[in-house]
């Protein structure tokens, strides 16, 4: 097993971060917090041009979920839900990015 170390997959490394660092930190941030969207701007740059890889509809639902947890007014259950969605969406870009720079 070794790590992939082309340009593309020094990228995919730092996507592989920066998720990381998303999925520990979301649970304490503030659900009006403006870091998961940028991080979604940058994911859906990336998937577009060269993060092939990754399915599209997976980083689209993530961010609408991330777009309607911004929303004050909705119910603590279905934050609870939508985070969850948002979680599982994240780890399938986690498990990607894994295995595109790492070689087995």
């Amino acid at each position: 097993m070794r790590l992939r170390t082309t340009d593309l997959g020094v990228l995919s490394i730092i996507v592989f971060l920066i998720t990381l660092w998303l999925l520990f930190a979301r649970p304490g941030m503030r659900s009006e917090s403006n870091w998961p969207l940028f991080y979604y701007l940058g994911l859906v740059a990336y998937v577009r041009t060269v993060g092939s890889f990754i399915e599209p509809y997976v980083v689209y639902a993530s961010v609408i979920t991330a777009m309607l947890i911004r929303f004050e007014f909705l119910s603590t259950g279905f934050v609870k839900f939508l985070r969850f969605i948002e979680s599982v969406c994240l780890l399938y870009v986690l498990w990607q990015c894994f295995l595109y720079f790492v070689i087995v």
